[in-house]
């Protein structure tokens, strides 16, 4: 899937952008403030419309961070959901015997291997593309052994619950690389980050008669504004940023140990 510049650009290096050009913009108000024609009194409806603009920034960032934190809990009951049906299936290779339960289990630990290696490398097409590729082969194992042996007489009760669990093993894995590509809208984030450079001009052009003790506050607000913005993207890129959904990958990563 291809990704945007949004995609591939890191949250802290957009988040540093806004804050550096929020600053800029407000200084851009004020040098239009002061080259333009000076007025008596302000237009009528004026401040409503400048109320209703830092209200429309206000609603798309809290819409923005919905979206984000909801991306996040998703994919990381996803993950959860995931160790959950590779534990289940690692469980029931203890139905065969001992040659086969060992043999699934080496199987189970390549699978698990190569998805671990995919949510470490989550940035990375390439070596996501190698441990898709890795997964593969180790799943086409699992498949066909466990097909195998539900041929065999009196396998019955073992294949009826191993079939089950590869399939849903299987099934939530690509669910998560799915749910990973449905990303948050490049249209919304360039909304988010146009939305607080214009709010930022209109703060510098209609500030009159700035003293320099106000740029604390100007500061201080392109800070906090650029910090939540990247809190926002950080949590829509799950298995990318600083918060991580690591809850489920530990539970992987406990499943691949008691298998060695």
């Amino acid at each position: 899937m291809e990704n945007s510049i949004i995609h591939r650009t890191d949250a802290l290096i957009l988040s540093l952008f806004l804050f550096i050009a929020m600053l800029l913009m407000v200084q851009l108000g004020r040098i239009a403030e002061k080259t333009g024609k000076q007025e008596e009194s302000e237009p009528k409806g004026i401040s409503f419309l400048l109320t209703a603009i830092f209200g429309l920034s206000a609603f798309i960032l809290a819409f923005t961070f919905g979206m984000s934190a909801a991306r996040y809990f998703n994919v990381r009951d996803l993950i959860i959901e995931e160790a959950n049906n590779i534990g289940t299936a690692a469980l029931r290779s203890n139905l065969y015997s001992d040659s086969v339960k060992d043999a699934f289990q080496a199987d189970f630990v390549r699978y698990i291997d190569a998805r671990l290696f995919f949510y470490d490398h989550i940035a990375n097409e390439d070596l996501v593309n190698k441990a898709k590729t890795a997964a593969e082969k180790a799943r086409t194992e699992l498949w066909l052994r466990a097909s195998r042996e539900s041929k065999k007489p009196n396998m019955f009760i073992p294949s009826n619950n191993m079939i089950p669990a590869l399939n849903d093993m299987f099934d939530i894995a690509t669910t998560i690389e799915m749910t990973l590509y449905a990303r948050v809208p490049d249209l919304v984030i360039y909304m988010l980050l146009i939305l607080g450079l214009v709010t930022s001009f209109i703060g510098g052009y209609t500030s009159k008669g700035m003293r320099k003790k106000d740029w604390i506050i100007i500061i201080a607000f392109a800070l906090f504004s650029s910090m939540v913005t990247y809190i926002t993207l950080d949590l829509g890129r799950p298995m990318r940023g600083i918060i991580k959904a690591n809850v489920g990958k530990q539970a992987i990563i406990d499943i691949s140990k008691s298998l060695r």
